[in-house]
């Protein structure tokens, strides 16, 4: 898996575990910079094994170091917290630094 600084990218996630009226927080961190998104800026589908998705705008994935990012997913119900592995996210340079606009 793999993103570009300066771009809009959704993270697809998997976790193995039925999240049906979970809170879920999914954070993005990469050198001292960390991002965590829940509910409300995630598409979840849950099931046997949930879909998320996670959309990240210009302006979070420019404040991501170039090289690696950790990605991780945690969720609680009703007192019972479950957290996933950690995993390597690739993060590419981009020449022209910021955020772009329209024309």
């Amino acid at each position: 898996m793999g993103l570009r600084r300066g771009t809009t990218p959704t993270i697809p996630l998997t976790v193995d575990y039925d999240l049906t009226g979970f809170t879920v927080y999914v954070t993005v961190r990469s050198g001292g910079h960390e991002q965590t998104f829940t509910n409300e800026r995630l598409t979840i589908e849950p099931g046997e094994s949930t879909s998320i998705n996670v959309s990240l705008t210009q302006d979070e994935t420019l404040a991501l170091d170039v090289g690696n990012a950790e990605i991780q997913v945690r969720a609680i119900k009703d007192g019972a917290a479950i957290a996933t592995d950690s995993k390597s996210i690739d993060v590419g340079r981009i020449l022209l630094d910021g955020v772009i606009d329209e024309l």
